[in-house]
């Protein structure tokens, strides 16, 4: 009996933390878009059932445990989606963007974003174009950058504006001279 009882707990912890994991507001304009998020799921071990609903701006799949719904939330961002993430209704977090709460620059390098076609650049830009302090916007879909350049512009804002888009994406430092 103490066996039976320690495998049904097996199974039971298992399954409490195996579950469906919801990402709402994802920039899916285009049906690349939906390829990529399908790809940046697809063979993740412990990721199963992944769907990519362009309409509704929804990316859903099931992970077998919390570690695995960690997995597939940054290879998610890796590609360069963001989105209101959520595993059994609760709120999952997304990798860190490297933003530097209170820090300011001229310039802000974003990179890693999702830009496969002329309306994620739209889309970006859009996401982009009133944070504090903008004058000008640069976008490189090739290296999947976004250059901010103004007067004292917070990272942390424009992290926050380029998420509500949709997309997620990394700040870069600049380069050391």
């Amino acid at each position: 009996m103490p066996v039976l009882a320690a495998c049904f707990s097996l199974v039971f912890l298992t399954t409490v933390e195996a579950g469906q994991v919801t990402i709402k507001g994802s920039h899916l304009c285009c049906a690349a878009c939906q390829t990529r998020a399908e790809k940046a799921l697809d063979g993740l071990k412990g990721v199963s059932k992944p769907t990519v609903d362009r309409n509704a701006k929804v990316i859903t799949f099931i992970a077998t445990d919390a570690k695995t719904v960690g997995i597939g939330i940054a290879s998610l961002a890796k590609s360069g989606f963001h989105g209101k993430a959520t595993h059994n209704k609760k709120p999952v977090a997304f990798p860190a963007s490297g933003a530097k709460k209170g820090t300011r620059a001229d310039t802000i390098l974003l990179h890693g974003v999702h830009l496969c076609c002329d309306a994620c650049v739209v889309g970006a830009q859009l996401a982009v174009q009133n944070v504090k302090g903008l004058k000008s916007i640069e976008i490189d879909r090739e290296e999947r950058t976004i250059r901010l350049i103004g007067t004292l512009i917070s990272q942390s804002e424009a992290i926050a504006a380029i998420n509500r888009g949709g997309f997620f994406a990394r700040i870069r430092p600049p380069k050391k001279k």
